[in-house]
């Protein structure tokens, strides 16, 4: 019983530990940029030694770490059953689904980019990215769903959906297009998916 109070006393510091290693990680990327962040100054601006931030990841996982629970602050609420006729169109739902993720996107183009291309070597440490993907895929389904349209098509729809918004966030991140112009596209995508067939 003892032991089992001192691994759980144990488990909970390392989880706070993380966190404010993760915490001290956003507030230097942010205010220095990601280049001119140190694991040093992390672990400085932590109160940790270099080893205790390398034990939670190296700069790019700590990135990483930072904006996947951005991203999951972010998640909208999926959308409760309505009665008919009182849901918002589906395409409406869609096209607006991911603009907290685009807001938090613009914030800050260089961290963007640097994220980006932590997603592009495809790291473990990405694994935020797949519950995001199903809590997305998830809450777009239902929406189509609730706006009558079958479940395997919107399943379909959905994945379309999440595969064009990280499309989009990506010629956002390389500054290819801006944040109107993925807006409207996303906008089409959303249309696009909802639209019923044969017409």
């Amino acid at each position: 019983m003892f032991a089992e109070h001192v691994h759980s006393t144990r488990a909970e510091q390392k989880r706070r530990t993380a966190a404010r290693i993760v915490g001290a990680a956003a507030t230097l990327f942010h205010q220095q940029g990601f280049q001119s962040t140190t694991v040093r100054r992390i672990a400085a601006e932590a109160g940790v030694s270099v080893g205790a931030v390398m034990a939670v990841g190296d700069k790019e996982s700590l990135l990483s770490l930072v904006y996947d629970q951005a991203i999951a602050d972010r998640i909208p609420t999926p959308p409760a059953p309505a009665e008919a006729g009182a849901a918002p169109p589906a395409v409406d739902y869609l096209a607006h689904y991911f603009d907290p993720f685009l807001a938090l996107f613009a914030e800050n183009d260089d961290l963007a980019r640097a994220y980006f291309r932590t997603l592009a070597r495809g790291r473990p440490e990405n694994a935020a990215l797949g519950t995001l993907r199903a809590l997305s895929e998830g809450n777009l389904t239902a929406a189509m769903v609730n706006g009558g349209m079958a479940e395997a098509r919107a399943r379909l729809g959905a994945q379309v959906m999440f595969a064009g918004y990280l499309g989009e966030l990506m010629l956002l991140a390389a500054g290819t297009t801006g944040p109107q112009q993925t807006a409207a596209r996303l906008r089409t995508i959303a249309a696009f998916v909802t639209a019923q067939e044969g017409n």
